[in-house]
């Protein structure tokens, strides 16, 4: 396959050579609070010629319910399944489910408020998201490090600080804990025109102050650990017939070439057409947005 950028004119093909289709959310469904021109179209166009949809998000920042609620209210559409809706904070629920004493060990977060609540509807016990009081030195001193905390994860926290940064050194470090982190976003696109550092830059001061020579377990795109997670939640695919549609080249791109599928990248978030020519391996496609897809 070759990549192109008459985008309209690839849109419909899409449905003749894929089966399932692996939908980034963020930057291709919509942008903050404001759906991308064509999207909803295009979904329902995928239902109605019967093709597998998943919603695959490394945003952890928000609930499936709430994944869910975007859907009604941007694109208008109320079905959507929440086994449909695969983000990095469920992929991480239920790694923890699988390996984890429920009953006596806990998780510490740096992370926002609705990643705990899917640890919650997990089971898991969890804490740290909002603001952190700063410590003193002294303080430190007759810090109480938990030893049932045997998990550390670490995303994008707008409250993150020296103490939260403490702490988890402290948990890591004394309690020997596991560091795990939904994704590896280096950016956040804001607006179609700007974008803000993302979960990559607290996960790089973590792994600064433990050495730099111990890095988080990846629980979200690009690790091909999510992939295989959504394969046993939902069947095995055809690689051959299953294409990752994204904005992000990194992450969304870089976990259709880690998993062995296609690759179709939209130019509606992280990644501009004034970027296409300057990366390495090219994605299968290149599409204006996923409003392609839709259009007659």
């Amino acid at each position: 396959m070759e990549c192109a950028l008459n985008g309209r004119q690839l849109g419909p093909s899409l449905l003749k050579l894929f089966d399932t289709f692996l939908v980034d959310c963020d930057g291709v469904l919509w942008i903050q609070d404001s759906a991308v021109k064509g999207a909803e179209a295009a979904i329902r166009t995928l239902r109605s010629h019967n093709k597998r949809v998943l919603f695959v998000s490394n945003n952890c920042g928000k609930t499936v319910e709430q994944f869910q609620e975007k859907f009604r209210t941007l694109l208008h559409l109320e079905d959507i399944p929440s086994r449909d809706i695969i983000n990095s904070a469920v992929s991480t629920a239920i790694y923890l489910k699988n390996k984890m004493d429920l009953e006596k060990e806990k998780v510490f977060v740096i992370a926002q408020d609705a990643f705990t609540k899917t640890l919650d509807s997990y089971g898991i016990k969890s804490f740290g998201p909002g603001f952190a009081e700063p410590k003193a030195f002294v303080d430190w001193t007759t810090f109480d490090v938990d030893p049932s905390v045997k998990y550390v994860i670490v995303s994008y926290d707008p409250f993150f600080n020296h103490t939260k940064l403490t702490e988890a050194y402290l948990y890591l470090t004394e309690n020997k804990a596991e560091l795990l982190s939904p994704d590896v976003d280096q950016f956040f696109s804001v607006s179609s025109t700007r974008k803000i550092p993302g979960s990559f830059c607290v996960q790089a001061a973590v792994s600064s102050v433990l050495g730099g020579d111990r890095t988080p377990k990846i629980m979200g795109k690009p690790d091909k650990f999510m992939f295989d997670l959504i394969q046993q939640e939902h069947g095995e695919m055809d690689r051959g017939r299953t294409v990752m549609i994204g904005d992000n080249y990194k992450t969304d791109m870089g976990f259709g070439f880690n998993c062995g599928v296609s690759t179709a990248l939209v130019l509606t978030g992280n990644t501009k057409e004034g970027d296409v020519e300057g990366l390495g391996r090219r994605p299968d496609f290149v599409l204006g947005s996923i409003g392609d897809i839709g259009a007659e």
